[in-house]
């Protein structure tokens, strides 16, 4: 997988068709970038071939912290569209974090006999999965799908805030650079700017388009990169998400 060097750091290929184009080269290593999207836009397959081409072209194993559905899914779903995981995780080299219960955690819980905001111990419960899964592989990629029905739990900014500082510090820890999805509150030229765009390093908006079964990619920010933030069109196909970089969106 092609990288060079940088005044900041190294990059390396996303994993997609024609995203690179859009990146000057891909990302930055140990970067934290945020996946933004609608239902139906690619989200999970996005940050899947983030990993899967990592680890399969460029020898970086990868982790996958799934908040959405359990192991066995995730495998056939993205077998489907041409990435073999399980092969990866059979040599060692990915683990697939099962942290769906963390979403299931009740606003009250329980620890002995202390009671404990579920909310709360929802966001341990999960920097603690992020640690073990870290010991397992080491990896240099890592994707978190998704962050939303954590943080959507804390109802206001001020809230909400302080609980996506400590997932993205989390993850900047491990020097690894990360993808972590959420869902897009709001669409359209005046959509407002949710907290997470402001504390990740990079932002990038999958949208689905009027015009039926039209796709656009458009990245928001790379810190410390030269970007085209044009939106551009993208396709999802059985071998996954190609983005067409020259294209233009009408």
């Amino acid at each position: 997988m092609a990288t060079k060097v940088t005044e900041m750091n190294e990059v390396k290929s996303s994993g997609i068709p024609g995203l690179d184009t859009l990146l000057s080269g891909g990302f930055s290593q140990g970067r934290v970038i945020l996946v933004l999207g609608e239902p139906g836009t690619g989200k999970t397959i996005f940050i899947s071939q983030f990993l899967y081409g990592g680890t399969t072209q460029g020898n970086e194993n990868s982790m996958f912290i799934g908040m959405n559905e359990p192991k066995s899914r995730f495998m056939i779903e993205m077998s489907g569209v041409g990435m073999d995981f399980d092969a990866l995780e059979r040599n060692g080299k990915f683990s697939y974090v099962d942290a769906t219960e963390v979403r299931r955690i009740p606003e009250q819980a329980k620890v002995g006999r202390i009671h404990v905001g579920g909310r709360e111990l929802g966001l341990v419960n999960l920097i603690d999965m992020m640690q073990e899964g870290m010991a397992k592989v080491t990896p240099k990629r890592i994707a978190v799908d998704s962050i939303s029905d954590l943080v959507f739990r804390f109802p206001t900014i001020e809230e909400r805030r302080p609980v996506i500082l400590d997932i993205i510090e989390s993850l900047q820890t491990t020097g690894a650079t990360c993808l972590l999805t959420s869902e897009v509150l709001s669409t359209g030229e005046e959509r407002t700017v949710q907290p997470e765009e402001y504390l990740a390093e990079g932002v990038i908006l999958l949208r689905r388009l009027p015009r039926k079964g039209m796709r656009s990619v458009q990245v928001l920010k790379m810190r410390g990169q030269k970007v085209d933030t044009t939106p551009r069109p993208y396709t999802i196909t059985d071998k996954g998400i190609e983005v067409y970089a020259s294209e233009e969106i009408y």
